[in-house]
């Protein structure tokens, strides 16, 4: 980010007078012979600046990092953070395949759409996606296993998630978006039954392999390809209707 700073010489006594009417901060540079130089980041309509400099300004996210003390994770303002239990469920985002349908999630999700989340495991992108904005997001998972842990991990992370056991057949409403991190073997015998459940943009992941993504691709072929991401072997897909 770019930023224009004009650099300004007033005697102490005009400085402070100054402090009391100019409310959006200054940075003292120097003080020398009873005269404080400052810097201001616009234009001074009463005073002729000594200099102006173009000046580039990094963008916090490009330089701050998560830091662990001990039990404190010290987290930089506008990361957002996923809680999740180590639990049974699938889903703690240590696998490729759940990095990689969180990257495409955090790309091509719109804030303020409706989302589903076909075997949800520990919920975590059914988190993602309501800490994105979601308006509504419903996970769904055939264990009654990943549905408690979706239901703990939705609390600990201070979301609401309907988290129901249910196949994709029994879900009757459509959503704006999908995801959907499974085996190939489930989208073999689900596919035709989860395409249904979106009307605009879906991320397929879980497939390994170029062979695995070639049969997936097959099976959204009648949907646009939007883009498809590979991590550590791992594929993921986005597609739109």
């Amino acid at each position: 980010m770019k930023y224009i700073r004009y650099i300004y010489s007033l005697q102490e006594e005009s400085f402070y007078q100054l402090l009391t009417e100019y409310t959006k901060g200054v940075e003292i540079l120097d003080r020398k012979d009873g005269n404080v130089i400052f810097a201001v980041y616009e234009k001074l309509d009463h005073l002729e600046p000594l200099q102006v400099q173009e000046v580039r300004i990094k963008h916090p996210k490009s330089y701050l990092r998560t830091i662990r003390v001990k039990d404190f994770l010290i987290v930089p303002y506008g990361i957002k953070t996923l809680f999740i239990n180590p639990g049974m469920a699938f889903g703690t985002g240590l696998h490729p395949s759940t990095q990689v349908c969180l990257l495409l999630i955090d790309e091509f999700f719109k804030r303020g759409w409706t989302a589903i989340d076909v075997g949800c495991g520990s919920g975590i992108l059914s988190i993602a996606l309501k800490k994105l904005g979601a308006k509504e997001v419903l996970a769904i998972d055939i264990d009654q296993v990943a549905i408690r842990e979706c239901k703990k991990n939705a609390k600990t992370n201070g979301v609401s998630i309907k988290c129901i056991k249910a196949r994709p057949q029994d879900v009757k409403e459509t959503y704006d978006f999908l995801c959907a991190n499974l085996e190939i073997d489930i989208f073999r015998k689900e596919m035709k039954h989860i395409k249904p459940l979106f009307n605009k943009r879906a991320v397929f992941s879980g497939i390994y392999g170029r062979e695995e993504l070639e049969e997936l691709l097959e099976m959204l072929k009648d949907l646009r390809t939007v883009k498809i991401k590979k991590l550590k072997g791992w594929y993921g897909i986005v597609v739109e209707k």
